[in-house]
């Protein structure tokens, strides 16, 4: 059974990432792309974001006994077979797992450019998949 004060924390933290991250949304790409503390700030932001996306999937996996730990994928892949979220927003965070990975081991540079774009075109996906899963989180009340 889902621990509910693990389940409420892990929501919060990802509430306040995405708040954090639609403050930093002010900038044009030009200004991005020239201002270095701000790109670290959003890309430590985006990091802490999808690893605790990834951190609330292995609680639910673990706790409901859904199938074995695995990668942070196969943690988020559990819940979309599970029916918890949907497909499409299961294979943006999958995306994001690997996205999160080029971010936290800097495998070649980081292109800015991309970074600015998730910062305004894909925060949407972290808002429906923490709904999604608080959705499903009270249909077991």
């Amino acid at each position: 059974m889902v621990n509910e004060d693990v389940f409420v924390d892990k929501l919060r933290h990802i509430n306040q990432y995405i708040e954090d991250l639609e403050q930093m949304r002010g900038l044009s790409k030009a200004e991005y792309v020239d201002d270095m503390v701000t790109q670290r700030a959003v890309e430590r932001t985006l990091m802490n974001l999808i690893q605790a996306c990834i951190d609330l999937a292995q609680h639910v996996r673990s706790t409901e006994n859904l199938s074995p730990s695995g990668t942070a994928k196969q943690e988020i892949q559990a819940l979309g077979e599970a029916d918890i979220i949907s497909n499409e927003t299961q294979a943006k965070l999958e995306e994001a797992v690997g996205f999160r990975n080029i971010l936290a081991h800097r495998y070649g540079d980081v292109d800015h450019d991309v970074v600015y774009d998730v910062l305004h075109d894909d925060l949407q996906w972290f808002n429906r998949f923490q709904q999604e899963l608080a959705q499903w989180f009270q249909q077991l009340e």
